[in-house]
């Protein structure tokens, strides 16, 4: 039944009923943040996990995996990793690092050195043999990676033929948003 106010029309009873369900889903759905990984979500921290000294690390003995970051994804959260950087640095200046002098990769929830069928490697960033990025320009991936509450993200590296220790580094830093999962 509809009555005619001012012009407009109102509606009453059940046809009221279901109009307003509809503006209350159509409201529900408004808030639904449909790509969490292209765009941060309402409620979104920035992840700048490394930016510290925790993502630097003196250079390795040649043929050691070496953590050299590791990001826990905190309980609740949801983490999209957006961009990266993997860099060689020759007192804190970008060094040449050439392909094959040194391989790094990323995992999840797979300690350096253990290799159980619950953690695994980051499909396409396993043993790459380059530096990814500057500290100026994060190299920024197509699609963010995504991660779930207690991920343990880490950054591996191994030496082949850099000098060891001080004055050389590698530095890694990951880039993105972490949003409470509903």
């Amino acid at each position: 039944m509809k009555t005619h106010l001012n012009g407009g029309s109102v509606l009453q009873g059940p046809a009221a009923i279901h109009a307003a369900q509809a503006l209350r889903e159509q409201r529900a759905a408004d808030t639904q943040w449909p790509y969490p990984w292209s765009y941060p979500p309402p409620g979104a921290t920035r992840v700048t996990a490394g930016a510290d000294t925790s993502g630097s690390l003196l250079v390795p003995v040649a043929a050691t995996p070496t953590q050299g970051l590791l990001y826990s994804v905190d309980d609740g959260f949801q983490f999209a990793l957006e961009a990266l950087v993997v860099e060689y640095l020759n007192a804190g200046a970008p060094g040449a690092w050439k392909p094959g002098d040194a391989t790094w990769s990323l995992t999840r929830n797979q300690p350096v050195g253990v290799f159980t069928f619950q953690g695994s490697p980051i499909q396409g960033l396993t043993n790459v043999d380059v530096g990814l990025g500057t500290l100026q320009i994060p190299w920024p991936l197509e699609c963010a990676e995504l991660f779930q509450p207690n991920d343990q993200i880490r950054v591996v590296f191994t030496n082949t033929a850099i000098g060891v220790g001080d004055p050389n580094h590698f530095k890694a830093i990951l880039l993105g948003w972490k949003w409470p999962v509903a």
